[in-house]
């Protein structure tokens, strides 16, 4: 009986989702209708379902208007019985938050669905060869080689934490490890590049060796061109995506892609009116970042040229900068990186009598920050109001055979600690010998021989017993002799019977 109620909640369910699927036609129309300009694109094998691509119009002009050429693409699973992956293209607004281009549904995360993806944002973006943009990517296989075929002049990069996951595999997440990697990453200047990579080596030459092997000149700053004004050497603000529509990933494909589309109309409206509200210049976090890179610079001097330059010095000790506000450099390079005066300009500005605010790129002014958000993206109707379509149904894809149950949460990292309810895992880190205190093993695997506990033995329960026993009647009777000298009389105790 159980078996057979399971089938049918099975057919009931996956019936649904078929029936989503004979809808798109009449739901690109419905898309069309509410504006002509919005792109939503078909592959169908067959007329059996393979890709579909969207990008709305809204979101495309506030992208082009208010937001760095700089981008991140990612793809996520989708939980559905058909299975499949929606890749993802992230952008950032001038507050450093993301801003979503545009998504697509393919069959499987590939080199042809890849590239069937960013030719069509490319042909959206109205770019032909990528020139001035900057696209951030994972470590997938041979995604770099398909955005240098469809964005040949795009700068690339891939992201910084997935290099040293695939690093931490080979040589353990160690501490030492780790602060080196991140300085090499956060290294703004060959200079330091250098430094930074001599002192990981000291730790481990073969350590070092790989690291560059490992496309160093994708996610170190130092290699880095200045034409994005983005510093970003990771990819989390497609993670952040994922996690965004995490529930909608496992409804039907019209369902999905409504409540996606649903979500962003709000967040375009609640995002403008959070920033229009505000008297501010710059938008609030870059206005943070710039409040540390002021208190930062208390402890740097400036001294002027007489025009434009400023050399910038550490105190009394010898490290020194120079510092351009004509042209808006700085020889640390971060400035021109981020778009953000770092301490060294900071410091300059106060020189010149100037407020850093004013230096500050103007993809992060509150003026351009509105001009993301400033197109509305149209509501449309529902099942019941779109319009016929002429073509015959899409037809769904073959069902996605599992032998168990289906994952539904994302598999961790090598190394990566999982929250479990308060209890952290410790999967990944160095073991310490209780025994021995050495690191790489535990008490059991120890080769010494195990130390023998110092100290008082512990007494039993009942030894505690008799001794409190012991102790609380010598009290009684010490303070009744106290009593009797002092001239107390002292009743006798006696017991009670039934």
């Amino acid at each position: 009986m159980a078996l057979k109620a399971r089938r049918k909640a099975q057919n009931l369910i996956l019936g649904e989702y078929r029936e989503q699927y004979s809808l798109l036609y009449r739901y690109a129309a419905e898309i069309k209708r509410s504006n002509p300009r919005n792109t939503i694109k078909f592959k169908l094998n067959n007329n059996v379902f393979e890709r579909l691509y969207i990008c709305f119009d809204a979101i495309k002009k506030g992208f082009l208007a208010g937001c760095r050429k700089f981008f991140g693409i990612n793809g996520c699973f989708l939980k559905g019985p058909f299975g499949g992956q929606l890749l993802v293209t992230v952008g950032r607004d001038g507050n450093n938050q993301m801003y979503h281009i545009a998504w697509a549904c393919v069959e499987v995360e590939d080199t042809d669905s890849w590239g069937w993806f960013l030719q069509l944002l490319e042909d959206d973006l109205d770019t032909h060869d990528g020139k001035g943009y900057t696209i951030m990517s994972d470590q997938q296989k041979g995604l770099l080689k398909v955005i240098t075929i469809v964005w040949p002049t795009a700068e690339t990069r891939v992201c910084a934490r997935h290099v040293y996951c695939n690093f931490r595999q080979v040589y353990g997440g160690g501490l030492e490890y780790k602060r080196g990697f991140w300085k090499i990453a956060k290294s703004t200047t060959m200079n330091d590049f250098n430094a930074n990579m001599d002192l990981f080596k000291a730790i481990k030459v073969e350590a070092g060796d790989d690291l560059l092997k490992r496309n160093h000149t994708k996610w170190i700053r130092a290699f880095f061109t200045s034409q994005s004004e983005c510093d970003c050497i990771d990819n989390n603000m497609n993670e952040v995506f994922n996690a965004y529509i995490l529930s909608s990933r496992h409804k039907p494909i019209v369902t999905m892609l409504e409540d996606i589309r649903e979500s962003l109309m709000e967040r375009l409206h609640k995002k403008r009116d959070f920033i229009a509200n505000k008297d501010i210049i710059i938008c609030p976090r870059i206005q943070k970042r710039l409040e540390k890179e002021k208190l930062d610079a208390r402890r740097w001097l400036a001294f002027w040229d007489g025009h434009f330059s400023y050399g910038v010095r550490e105190g009394a000790t010898q490290v020194r900068y120079v510092v351009s506000l004509l042209d808006r450099t700085c020889s640390c390079n971060a400035w021109q990186l981020s778009g953000v005066p770092c301490n060294h300009a900071v410091t300059a500005i106060w020189k010149a009598m100037e407020h850093p605010e004013h230096y500050v790129s103007h993809w992060y002014s509150k003026e351009t920050y509105l001009k993301a958000y400033l197109f509305p993206l149209e509501p449309l109707n529902g099942p019941q109001q779109w319009p016929t379509s002429m073509y015959e149904p899409v037809e769904a894809p073959g069902c996605k055979k599992l032998q168990n149950r289906p994952t539904v949460k994302r598999k961790p990292s090598v190394g990566e600690n999982v929250q479990d309810n308060i209890k952290l895992s410790k999967k990944g880190l160095p073991h310490k010998c209780s025994n021995c205190g050495e690191v790489g093993h535990n008490k059991r695997k120890c080769s010494m021989p195990l130390k023998v506990p110092t100290g008082p033995p512990i007494p039993k329960k009942t030894a505690t017993k008799k001794t409190t026993t012991t102790t609380t009647q010598s009290a009684r009777a010490e303070t009744a002799a106290c009593q009797a000298e002092e001239g107390f009389s002292v009743a006798p105790k006696t017991e009670e019977t039934n």
